[in-house]
């Protein structure tokens, strides 16, 4: 009798066992029955992820000083562990969201499959159409935050102040100031490091010298806390708002108008006449002149000059796509050698440093020519 029960036990458990088993069997086809193995699967989500660390990823990588910018390659923009940290996230977060088992994957695998920087204008490939949803996730989750105003900021609205570089020269000389003709200039600006405090701080960092060098006793912190326009990524354009927080490595950045909004609040909060000069636009041999004329001015490039700067994909913003430039850099330009063809700028990542100058420009001009002068 007792061998019995024990019989019948043994029975029931194992119809649960199965019957668990074809359950579980059944939810598995159902997932990877559109795909020839469960690896393919994890493969094609890895992508995903690496796709993902194209514009979340690659800015973080941004934030880190590099320690020998002569051995970068346009692979190799952001240090391993990085590169490991984020995609890693990328892919817990679609098992999260979607259910999505995948096999455990090394952080080797990771980083051997990371795609090589390309030109994202080229018409998608079918990776990008299957990341599309993931793509709208993100976006939909980036929330605006407005910033607090600032006191300057309700006695001060947004300047529109743009100038030719024919008209402020032309100003300048009837206030006395003449060219130098000298092949090698170098303009005696006070060199400052946008870390640690402001990580990706490079553009506030640049315009910190650029007053400093007029004269205006302000610290990288304060116009970062109180007169730069920050918002979260992906809800306005980077030329309305910075993107994120320069005091958080994970941040974005920002182009010349916020810049030159920021300046423009502070000279008026210190009822200074000067103001920022948005000279967007203007070929880098004209931005040149205001150099001979005296004056160091804010430019945008890449930060390592032997790197294309690539558009990640990009967030819709009032129905049209806005991407993001990985590598994007900020710097004050304060002189140039003519006769060995060089700029020399006060980098915030490196400090004062000489650049070739065609290499320079070749990032000069991707990024818009943007330029910024203080007068």
């Amino acid at each position: 009798m007792e061998n019995k029960k024990r019989f019948i036990m043994k029975s029931a458990v194992t119809v649960c066992l199965l019957a668990v088993l074809s359950m579980e069997g059944l939810y598995l086809y159902c997932h990877y029955v559109e795909h020839t193995s469960v690896l393919q699967f994890a493969s094609k989500k890895l992508d995903a992820a690496q796709e993902w660390f194209a514009h979340s990823g690659t800015q973080m990588a941004n934030a880190q000083p590099p320690s020998r910018k002569g051995d970068l390659t346009s692979s190799s923009a952001a240090p391993a562990p990085i590169i490991h940290q984020t995609a890693g996230y990328a892919v817990q977060q679609m098992i999260e969201e979607n259910g999505f088992m995948i096999p455990e994957t090394s952080p080797a695998s990771l980083s051997s499959n990371v795609p090589a920087a390309q030109d994202t204008t080229t018409t998608p490939t079918p990776l990008e159409e299957s990341t599309e949803k993931i793509k709208k996730a993100k976006t939909k989750k980036v929330k605006k935050t407005k910033t607090s105003p600032t006191p300057t900021e309700t006695d001060a609205p947004l300047a529109e102040d743009t100038a030719t570089i024919q008209d402020l020269i032309k100003r300048q000389e009837k206030d006395g100031y003449s060219q130098n003709t000298d092949p090698h200039i170098q303009l005696a600006a006070e060199s400052i490091l946008q870390y640690p405090e402001l990580p990706t701080g490079c553009e506030v960092t640049s315009l910190t010298m650029a007053l400093r060098f007029a004269g205006y006793d302000v610290s990288k912190e304060e116009l970062a806390d109180q007169y730069l326009e920050k918002t979260s990524p992906g809800t306005v354009s980077y030329k309305t708002a910075f993107w994120g927080d320069p005091r958080q490595a994970e941040s974005f950045g920002c182009y010349a108008p916020v810049i030159v909004n920021a300046a423009n609040r502070y000279l008026t909060a210190q009822g200074s006449g000067q103001r920022a000069y948005d000279l967007t636009g203007t070929p880098l041999d004209d931005i040149l002149m205001e150099i001979r004329m005296g004056f160091p001015v804010i430019v945008w490039g890449s930060m390592y000059i032997n790197e294309e700067i690539i558009f990640s994909y990009g967030w819709e913003i009032e129905g049209e796509t806005v991407t993001w430039p990985s590598n994007e850099h900020c710097m004050l330009l304060i002189g140039f050698d003519t006769e060995n063809n060089s700029v020399i700028v006060c980098d915030p990542l490196e400090g004062i440093v000489s650049y070739d100058k065609n290499a320079f420009q070749h990032h000069y001009d991707t990024l818009e020519q943007q330029a910024i002068l203080i007068y």
